[in-house]
């Protein structure tokens, strides 16, 4: 009986030492994004006026994004099927419009979704302050975004809450990126 209760330690031992050797075999990589979107215009309204009531929301249209994860997937000899994790790292809002700035928004929201998964909200900003035309948003803590990343694209939506309106066909740009955490054994 001891030498079975001896062989049980052992194995769950080496079967520890196992697990922690493949986490130690982890690999970390980038796979940045970058989109621009114009503010739609709004018929019978000119821009730069205010909005009675507390404002009004502005959905965006939503936008395609290529993920190019298999490429880096290949290159850090990794697949996806071995994914451990995938989340946004950070991501930032940029009005790329001349003499625009970020003064008609309240607060942003976004979204991602990708086909046959939910739309889900993975990073916001409250509270904008005037005469920003660079938004940092904060990103909604513990989403694992794995099951999107490995798509050949995802869907960028943003949802704003304005105060005026804002000149048709101002550009913003949102960049970001997501850490993806792989491991190649």
């Amino acid at each position: 009986m001891k030498k079975f209760v001896l062989f049980a330690v052992i194995l769950i031992i080496a079967f520890a030492s196992c697990q922690k050797i493949k986490s130690l075999a982890n690999i970390n990589f980038n796979i940045p994004f970058s989109q621009t979107v114009e503010t739609p215009a709004i018929d019978g309204y000119n821009y730069g006026l205010p909005l009675p009531n507390g404002g009004a929301t502005l959905p965006f249209p939503a936008v395609s994004v290529a993920t190019n994860s298999q490429e880096l997937f290949d290159k850090y000899h990794a697949s996806s099927k071995n994914l451990v994790s995938a989340r946004i790292n950070n991501i930032d809002l940029q009005i790329t419009s001349a003499g625009q700035n970020f003064d008609f928004l309240d607060t942003i929201q976004l979204y991602i979704s990708a086909q046959n998964l939910p739309e889900m909200l993975v990073a916001y900003q409250y509270n904008i302050p005037k005469g920003q035309t660079r938004v940092d948003l904060a990103i909604v803590p513990d989403k694992n975004l794995k099951e999107y990343v490995v798509k050949d694209s995802v869907t960028l939506r943003l949802n704003a809450h304005i105060n005026a309106l804002p000149k048709p066909g101002t550009q913003v740009m949102a960049e970001g990126v997501f850490r993806v955490t792989a491991n190649p054994l």
